[in-house]
This record gives structure tokens, C-alpha cells and sequence, in this order.
């Protein structure tokens, strides 16, 4: 036996979240955790990695043991010994591939992440990152630059700099979410081989079942923060997939085109590896009362489609316009007219990250600052005073829809200040916020009392749903989904894409949404485009554009 979890408890603000969680792992062993969304799954990970406390019940790894009061050395110690990558984390370092997976060798030898200057250490170095990463096939994207990687991508390359650290237990939330089928048919024999080399135990949390099927030597079914069930993997999906709901049936709604991208072109160079990426010239256009599925390969420029048409990337070469109020108004031209319309645009990233410290009322609150048409107008009257022409308020505004990190990197290009945003767009009064918050979050099962918690304190499924939620503030006419319902259950996942449905039939938003999960996609979207190597292959009917596409994904 590697590790013993006994009667481990863990409790939020009262709420328990772990409640006398048992199970063990045996040394090269992989087990799986199944769970709905807010099941503790996650939790669970960060607690058997020594960076979460717990209320009771004791960790034996080997010859450690912990418990709730043992001193921090335990703890740290826990942490020498597993290695994580969690729920749609992004940490890399800015720089290639290689050198990623080198810096976290080098951690694991003397303790500091740094890229040696000695050409034969480094050389040393860099071959065994290379085999690293072709274990995860990203040997022939070795010297790309992290940043322009797809979402799949990272996800594998966080994975290969956790195998580097050598860990006795590799801890994986959602591995492979942001895949299509190919590349996480070749994860999943990726951590085979790490198992069968190293011998390294994997503890991994999946809402996908046919990663547990093809992956888990067992699975672990958590439900409420208690076992409920555990055994044979397939025995356990069985009984998590019966509580499945029925899906609602697809309503047509003919509509009108509300936002169109023409005859546009991007190209992503990198010094010095050349060009990268280019999106052909690609001609697109979307109707309100419609979802429209964008599916193809990891890396195919699905998300650089998607954030041209929010308004967040510009184009080399031809428009993206949105009809607002009768006119058709493009995005590439920044000022009062394009800050209006853009307010009816909402979007949801695929490397969406909500701010740690704030709390779920404090979020609407701040969204509704950049989003409600009287904020709007505020906004720009402020600016206005301080010598702020519009252009550069619709610009900020932009800015501030970026994923956090995102925004601060680029607001530090620009030689802005992030206290320049709060500045210009005050967020509303929280209890105004309020009363369109509950009613929102109701319509995703949520009551108010996750008003009050801070983003921290939210499940990974919870984090989506608000994040969603906060995207449907202005009402919108164009709703933006890159991606991010790939780490929901099939329970949760079925829920969403019943609402997605209804959201369609209530207020007519055109609805463009990038998945892997071509089940899920077939079953919510009344068209479908396939994207690949940057060009529309085709676009029509989603049964058959999902066949062209091939591949047999499972996600509702």
C-alpha cells in the first residue's frame, strides 16, 4: 500500500464538503474519482497533496502520517512526495515547451526552477524533457512558446512538468478535458506508459467515463462528500450514468443574422520559429435563436475565430461586425459606437479564471459595471473628465473581459495601470446586483447563498456555472462558449445543455459554442462548422459535420 485516507472530514464555512472519506492506493496503481460537481472531488486532490487543511481523520503515505494538527513539516513533506495539476490550471512558465519540462527536471534535482547555462548540462537536461514529451505528444511542439500552444496542449504540457518532479503520486484534475478524442486517447496511454516506467501511482478526478473505462484500474464514486460506491469501473459508471435527466428536444427558431465575421485572415508569427498558425480567409455568420457547434482538432483556431468575434483579437485582414440597433457595426473600429454594441456580447473562455479573492456578488457587481448600458454611459462620462477619449474605453473595456492573468499581462504592455479599470468602470452597488444575481443563478440551480462565497471556496462545476451566469448579465445577443463545460460531469453536463436550450427559446441569443465533446454538441447545436488548419471545411447539419470530423466523443 502507498497511501491510506482514513475518515478524512473537511468543512466550509460549516458546510461539510469531506465527510469520513476511506480509501487506499496501492503502489503503480491507477484509481479513478467519479462525482457530480460540488462532490469534494477536488477538495479531496488538494488535501492528499498537503495544500489543504482538514477537520479530521488521518494521511498515511508510506511511512508518514497526518492528521489534522500535525505540524507544517508534514505537510510539506506530503508535498515532496505527489505532484498535481489542477481544474483548468494554466501556470507555465513563458518560455518553450522544452524548457518548461527542463526548469521542473531541475526543481526536482536542486530545488529551483531555472533553465541551466551550461550547454552540456542543459543539453542533458533537455533530452530527458524531450522523452517526457513525446510520452505526451508534444515532442514536435517542443520549441513553440507556451503562450501559443492550444488549451489540449498546455493541459499535457502541465502534466509532462509534474512527471518531470518524479512524484510517488501523481494527483490529475480532469486530465484531458480540452482534447479532442485523438489527443486524449494519447494521454490517457501516456500515463499508462509513466505507470508502467516509473511506477508511479496516478490519483486522477474525471467527469469523462470513458477515461475512467480506458485509464482506472478501479474508480471511487463520491457523491455529497461520502463514498458511495466503490469497485470495478465499469460497475461504477453504470450506476453514476442512471441518474442521468432526459434531454429536452431541440426547438428551431428562425432568426435574423446578428453577427457576421467576412473574408478574414490572421497569422500568428513567432521569432524565431516563423509563422505558427493562420486562419484562411474565413466568411461566417450567425443568427439569433441559434447555436452553432465549432468543432475540430485541438489547435485548429477555433478559439482565435471565437475571441475575433467577441471583439478580443483583431483580425490582419478583413471585419467582424455586430447589428446593434439596425446598424451593422464592426469591432475593428474602436469607440463609443463599437463599446455599445460589444455590450451585448458575452463570452465565457476557455482559460476563464475567476478572481481568488472576490466573492460571487462582488463578480456580478463588476460585470454589471462594464456591461449595464446606465455603467456604460457613467463610464464614459468619467473618462471624459480625466481627458479619456472613447476609443480608449473601448479598448479598456476589452481589456477588462480578458481571463485575469490575460488582462494584467497585456494592461502592463499598453503601460497601463489596473486601478485605471476601476477608475472608469464602478462597479454597481452589490445589492442592486443582487436581486439580477439570484434570479440568474436560479435558473442554474444555484440559491443565494453562494452569493456570499468567495470563488475560492467553489466547486469546479460551481465555478462554471457562475462564470455562465455572469456572462448572460446584459442580456446578450451573442453568447461566446470557447470550451467550458469540458471538465462538467454527465449530470451537470446534461443540465447545462438543457438550459442552453432554454436560454435559446427565452431570449434568442446567437449562441456559438467551441466543445470537444461532439455528443454533447450534436445534442444542443442546430448547426455545426468544422475548422481545420485554420480553414471552414465545412458547415451544416451537426450529425453530419461531427461524422465528417470523425472520432466517437463521449460527452452527455
Amino acid at each position: 500500500m502507498l497511501l491510506l485516507c482514513d475518515s478524512v472530514s473537511k468543512s466550509f464555512s460549516g458546510f461539510k464538503v469531506l465527510d469520513s472519506v476511506s480509501f487506499k492506493i496501492d503502489r503503480s496503481e491507477i484509481v479513478g474519482i467519479l462525482g457530480e460537481s460540488g462532490a469534494g472531488k477536488t477538495t479531496l486532490l488538494r488535501i492528499l497533496r498537503g495544500v489543504e487543511g482538514f477537520d479530521s481523520g488521518r494521511i498515511v503515505f508510506e511511512d508518514l502520517e497526518v492528521n489534522a494538527d500535525s505540524p507544517k513539516e508534514s505537510f510539506l513533506e506530503l508535498q515532496r512526495r505527489t505532484a498535481i495539476q489542477l481544474q483548468r490550471t494554466f501556470g507555465l512558465w513563458p518560455d518553450s515547451a522544452v524548457d518548461n519540462v527542463v526548469r521542473a527536471l531541475v526543481y526536482h534535482d536542486v530545488g529551483d526552477e531555472i533553465v541551466p547555462q551550461d550547454e552540456g548540462e542543459y543539453e542533458e537536461y533537455r533530452a530527458k524533457a524531450m522523452e517526457i514529451l513525446k510520452a505526451v505528444g508534444l515532442d514536435s511542439r517542443a520549441d513553440l512558446w507556451s503562450g501559443v500552444l492550444s488549451g489540449g496542449e498546455k493541459q499535457r504540457l502541465i502534466v509532462a512538468r509534474q512527471i518531470a518532479r518524479k512524484p510517488k503520486l501523481l494527483l490529475l484534475d480532469e486530465p484531458g478535458t480540452m482534447t479532442d478524442f485523438q489527443s486524449r486517447a494519447a494521454l490517457v496511454d501516456a500515463l499508462k506508459r509513466v505507470r508502467d516506467e516509473y511506477g508511479m501511482s496516478i490519483l486522477f478526478v474525471s467527469h469523462n467515463p470513458s477515461i475512467h473505462e480506458s485509464l482506472a484500474d478501479r474508480t471511487i464514486l463520491l457523491e455529497r462528500g461520502r463514498v458511495l460506491m466503490e469497485g470495478e469501473t465499469g460497475r461504477v459508471v453504470e450506476s453514476f450514468l442512471s441518474r442521468l435527466e432526459e434531454p429536452l428536444a431541440k426547438t428551431r427558431i428562425p432568426g435574423e443574422d446578428v453577427l457576421r465575421i467576412e473574408r478574414t485572415s490572421k497569422v500568428y508569427k513567432l521569432v524565431p520559429y516563423g509563422k505558427v498558425f493562420e486562419l484562411m480567409e474565413t466568411t461566417l455568420n450567425f443568427r439569433s435563436g441559434e447555436i452553432t457547434g465549432i468543432v475540430g482538432p485541438s489547435g485548429a483556431g477555433k478559439t482565435v475565430i471565437m475571441r475575433m468575434l467577441a471583439g478580443l483579437e483583431l483580425p490582419d485582414a478583413g471585419e467582424v461586425k455586430i447589428l446593434y440597433r439596425g446598424e451593422w457595426v464592426p469591432l475593428g473600429k474602436f469607440g463609443r459606437k463599437s463599446l455599445k454594441a460589444r455590450r451585448r456580447i458575452g463570452i465565457l473562455h476557455q482559460e476563464f479564471d475567476l478572481p481568488y479573492w472576490a466573492s460571487v456578488l462582488e463578480l456580478f457587481a463588476a460585470r454589471l459595471g462594464i456591461k449595464d448600458y446606465r455603467s456604460l454611459e457613467e463610464a464614459v462620462r468619467r473618462a471624459e473628465k480625466k481627458g479619456i477619449s472613447d476609443s480608449v474605453v473601448d479598448v479598456l473595456s476589452r481589456l477588462a473581459e480578458l481571463p485575469e492573468g490575460e488582462m494584467e499581462i497585456k494592461l502592463k504592455e499598453a503601460g497601463l495601470d489596473k486601478s485605471l479599470l476601476k477608475e472608469i468602470f464602478k462597479e454597481k452597488d452589490p445589492e442592486k446586483a443582487r436581486e439580477l444575481a439570484v434570479k440568474i443563478l436560479g435558473w442554474f440551480g444555484m440559491n443565494d447563498e453562494i452569493l456570499m462565497k468567495k470563488t475560492h471556496q467553489l466547486s469546479g462545476g460551481e465555478k462554471i456555472r457562475v462564470a455562465l451566469a455572469l456572462s448572460l448579465v446584459s442580456n446578450p445577443k451573442v453568447l461566446i462558449l470557447d470550451e467550458p463545460f469540458g471538465d462538467l460531469d454527465p449530470l451537470t453536463l446534461r443540465k447545462v445543455a438543457n438550459l442552453l436550450k432554454k436560454i435559446k427559446v427565452w431570449f434568442k441569443p446567437a449562441i456559438i459554442l467551441v466543445s470537444h465533446q461532439l455528443e454533447f454538441v450534436e445534442e444542443v447545436a442546430d448547426r455545426c462548422v468544422l475548422i481545420r488548419d485554420g480553414k471552414v471545411i465545412m458547415d451544416g447539419e451537426p450529425r453530419d459535420v461531427i461524422n465528417r470530423l470523425g472520432g466517437g466523443e463521449h460527452g452527455v
